[in-house]
């Protein structure tokens, strides 16, 4: 989509033409597209992407979404290597492997387990974008507790309570 599409989408979908958008607005966007979440994980997007601390998407803000949004779906086809429209363990491996994250089994089994709430062993395009909204939040928050970039942190229990609230 290009930006002035990406503009007058926003526009269209800024029912109270506020310039951000709520969870609701963002929700009912989404389901246009096909993409049918909950409130909560509508928030857990915002949350994601809104650098302001508002709850509420810029256009900016939703511009950076709708690109990561783009980015997961074109992943999910490409590593969906049988055409099932679902990722198996060793394809989500290979997606994440492939967007920067370096999990181990242990933590990969943790991820598939919290992200795959029927238990079939694989992720759907809806569960596999909540997997990737996680790890977003993931780095966002960690990256906070990590200014130099050494890949390691030290967390009070204070510290980390805040953390893990702010990690969706």
């Amino acid at each position: 989509m290009t930006m002035p599409n990406i503009q007058q989408w926003f526009a269209s979908i800024d029912i109270d033409r506020s310039g951000e958008l709520d969870v609701n607005e963002l929700q009912r966007a989404l389901s246009l597209g096909n993409l049918n979440f909950g409130v909560s994980d509508v928030d857990q997007m915002i949350r994601a992407f809104d650098t302001r601390g508002r709850r509420r998407l810029s256009f900016q803000e939703f511009q950076r979404l709708h690109e990561f949004l783009v980015n997961i779906q074109s992943s999910f086809e490409y590593f969906d290597a049988d055409r099932s429209r679902t990722l198996q363990v060793n394809e989500v491996q290979q997606a994440l492997r492939h967007a920067g994250f370096q999990l181990d089994n242990p933590v990969l089994a943790a991820m598939m387990s919290r992200h795959d709430p029927d238990n079939s062993g694989t992720l759907t395009l809806d569960e596999y974008i909540r997997m990737c909204l996680f790890l977003q939040s993931c780095v966002r928050t960690f990256t906070a507790f990590d200014p130099q970039r050494s890949g390691q942190i030290r967390l009070d229990f204070n510290q980390w309570v805040y953390a893990a609230s702010h990690v969706a």
